[in-house]
């Protein structure tokens, strides 16, 4: 945070607090905020009710989700009104006028809009890709994010931001920012205010403030600024680099991590996407989970995947770590490290392990991050979680460390382990342990194979039908045969090697006292079935 510019936000906010909440309009701008959302919320409800068993929403949609100016005609035909809003009249009559819209579109336009907004709130990390397929369509011209937003604040105010021309001002000013009301810059915007709002929120929270959201208060406040003082933002300097507000670390270039659907996700994993659903809402039920399974089953990069996926949208950010058997409680949580220091002499401070540092960096986030742990069961995890065992437990508290400083999960972490159960059964991993985590399971997934190879040519029908059956020689779940040994675009050169010098070693230590049993699986004996 730059000096003169908080200093300047201090100056104006003392001005607004001591000068308009408690005015007249103040008050009746301060009511707005609930009632307005709770109709919004109320409109939306109706409309995708009647949507669903077969009514032409067309009207109610142009009228009660977009936001109206308070007007008498507006008011008589029922429209949402919104103290955001810059339609003053129907929607249809302006745009139609501007020959944007053919009367015959309006039904397509109606069904995008409800197509928008429910993707919006069913899942927020959405909002880029939204906003992108609804700008891709040849009727959208003219639609602007003060006309749209306020409905998506009205359903998810943790989330989005009403952004009007007064607040993209003062974001604007205090960011150093140039966002239009263009829809194209509103997910953008939307980060930027949040960041700023977070920043200023302790200089906001002063004696005599109105008991509003951060959010809430910030939009007064820009609606005060802008219409109710006029302030003169060129000559203050106009947006100038020397008073620029910085923003924490991991928001400085306002970057949002790509969108990364389920559907996508299902795509490139082969899983169906409810079970990718069902994945992802007991990570987030438990806020930490372990994809377990056989060797080759594809566990690390399912977890890169659903971390991609939990972080898609968001300002949030993904990490691995890999855990082995010399791993420890210093590397991870904190410990002294010797240091060479400039006279040849050793120093011995204490410092942080990689979560610590992760959860630091997490903090100064306001989205999901995600830390995946590989082959989490090689440690010794209770020796190297020490402290944070009760953290798991207990997220919203915080525990003093052995060494000194204060550990605490942020509430936005999440933790993704992978466990090769061929290494360590689950039924071995500690109880206490095993309560903290959601555990998922993982199978050979054949389908992947299958859709991998038809880009390369390689003929999977035998050696799909041969894995099969060597995994029912096995017969137990933990030690079943992955596809990921054979995801190779030049699998033909080299599958007689594979399986010479990676299966069969595999098949002769599991089959250790019934060599017999390896006989049948010999290249030399399945290679005519791979290639029949």
């Amino acid at each position: 945070m730059v000096a003169d510019n908080k200093d300047e936000f201090v100056k104006l906010f003392q001005e607004f607090t001591s000068s308009y909440p408690y005015t007249p309009d103040g008050l009746s701008y301060k009511a707005a905020y609930d009632d307005q959302r709770r109709q919004g919320c109320r409109n939306f409800e109706a409309i995708a009710a009647a949507a669903e068993s077969g009514e032409d929403v067309t009207e109610s949609v142009l009228l009660q989700l977009l936001a109206y100016t308070d007007s008498a005609t507006n008011r008589q035909k029922g429209a949402w009104i919104h103290h955001a809003a810059t339609l003053d009249t129907d929607v249809r009559l302006e745009f139609e006028a501007r020959k944007w819209i053919n009367p015959a579109e309006w039904q397509f336009v109606a069904q995008a809009i409800l197509d928008f907004v429910h993707c919006c709130k069913e899942d927020p990390r959405q909002l880029s890709v939204a906003c992108s397929k609804f700008l891709e369509l040849p009727y959208s011209r003219g639609f602007q994010a003060e006309m749209i937003t306020p409905i998506l604040n009205a359903l998810r105010p943790d989330n989005f931001l009403v952004i009007n021309k007064n607040s993209r001002i003062v974001i604007n000013y205090f960011a150093h920012t140039s966002y239009s009301q263009k829809l194209t810059d509103y997910p953008s915007a939307n980060a930027t205010g949040n960041y700023l709002i977070k920043e200023l929120a302790k200089e906001m929270h002063q004696p005599g403030v109105p008991a509003l959201r951060d959010d809430d208060l910030f939009d007064m406040f820009s609606h005060w600024l802008v219409k109710v003082k006029n302030y003169d933002f060129v000559s203050e300097g106009n947006f100038p680099a020397n008073k620029v507000i910085k923003l924490t670390s991991g928001a400085e270039e306002m970057g949002l991590q790509p969108e990364y659907t389920l559907t996508q996700c299902a795509e490139d994993t082969g899983f169906d996407e409810k079970e990718l659903n069902r994945w992802v809402r007991g990570i987030e039920r438990k806020k930490q989970a372990i994809l377990y399974g056989s060797p080759g089953t594809g566990k690390t990069f399912i977890a890169e995947k659903l971390a991609q996926h939990l972080i898609g949208g968001g300002n949030g950010f993904k990490a691995l770590v890999q855990f082995h058997p010399a791993y420890a409680y210093e590397d991870f949580i904190q410990g002294i490290r010797p240091q060479t220091k400039a006279d040849g002499g050793l120093d011995y401070p204490l410092l942080p392990g990689r979560f610590l540092e992760f959860c630091k960096k997490a903090e100064s986030c306001q989205d999901t991050c995600v830390l995946i742990i590989d082959e989490i069961n090689r440690a010794n995890l209770a020796q190297v979680f020490g402290e944070l065992m009760y953290l798991l437990e207990y997220r919203d508290r915080s525990i003093p460390l052995a060494g000194g400083n204060i550990l605490r999960i942020p509430a936005n972490v999440r933790i993704i382990g992978t466990m090769n159960t061929a290494d360590r059964s689950i039924a071995l991993v500690d109880h206490a342990l095993r309560r903290r985590f959601a555990f998922i399971q993982l199978h050979p997934n054949y389908e992947v194979l299958r859709r991998y190879h038809q880009k390369t040519g390689f003929p999977t029908k035998g050696l799909i039908e041969t894995l099969k059956q060597l995994n029912n020689a096995i017969a137990d779940p933990h030690y079943e045969i992955g596809i990921s040994f054979f995801l190779l675009d030049d699998l033909a050169i080299h599958i007689e090697d594979i399986w010479l010098m990676e299966i069969e070693p595999y098949l002769e230590e599991y089959f250790f006292d019934q060599l017999n049993k390896v006989d049948k699986f010999r290249w030399h004996h399945i290679n005519s079935q791979i290639y029949p």
